[in-house]
């Protein structure tokens, strides 16, 4: 079956995109059977992900990155920041192949048929949640990014505090980056064609949770290897 992601646009357009199917790895069946009887599936974050030892199942740098820019007397200067700290993360793969099996000790996997509409049921069970993002994860040699805006305004006070949230130049480092960090991924993990979900919370996320969603079942299939 195909599955299309469906929206209207004006002047009355309505407008398909054709869905390709996602698997959400797991390393026991239990895990699998549990899913497709109540829905029951466990969502990361990026402070979890930091914790694995297993290198290809962790990453320590998870969305962590450096935007350097020219300011206008010629001075380049750069940022490190990180992103991603008020967010639920569901990692999937594009594709099954050996490796990425291997990489999980995978037993099986849920095929996610309509990523969209399986992304939009567990947003409504994640808690305060309101809005979300998912894609493919672009693979690079470096987490350093070249943005054309200059972040170095200071406050009133003529200090520059970057660690400050509601400090202008984070508003502006975040349209100028585009979310680039959330999706960042090194080189070495490409084979694994991950697909990301990102689901934003009002609240820091340090944990993994577990959430029952029966809503999403009907957009899935199950696997076993």
């Amino acid at each position: 079956m195909i599955h299309y992601s469906t929206s209207i646009y004006p002047p009355n357009i309505k407008w398909e995109i054709k869905k390709e199917p996602v698997y959400r790895l797991l390393n026991k069946v239990e895990y699998i059977n549990n899913f497709f009887e109540t829905g029951e599936i466990m969502v990361s974050c990026f402070s979890k992900f930091k914790e694995y030892k297993d290198e290809m199942q962790g990453d320590k740098d998870e969305g962590e990155a450096m935007a350097w820019y020219m300011d206008s007397q010629g001075n380049v200067e750069a940022v490190k920041y990180a992103s991603g700290i008020n967010a639920f993360i569901l990692s999937t793969a594009k594709t099954l192949n050996d490796r990425v099996k291997n990489d999980f000790k995978s037993e099986g996997a849920i095929k996610i048929n309509n990523s969209t509409m399986f992304g939009y049921e567990l947003c409504k069970q994640l808690p305060f949640v309101s809005s979300g993002i998912e894609g493919l994860c672009d693979y690079t040699d470096s987490r350093v990014r070249h943005i054309n805006t200059d972040l170095s305004r200071k406050d009133k006070s003529g200090i520059f505090d970057f660690n400050n949230e509601s400090d202008y130049s984070r508003m502006i480092l975040e349209q100028s980056t585009k979310g680039f960090e959330l999706f960042n991924k090194l080189e070495k993990y490409s084979h694994q064609e991950e697909y990301r979900f990102v689901w934003f919370s009002e609240n820091q996320i340090t944990n993994s949770i577990k959430i029952n969603c029966p809503e999403a079942i009907k957009y899935c299939e199950k696997i076993i290897f």
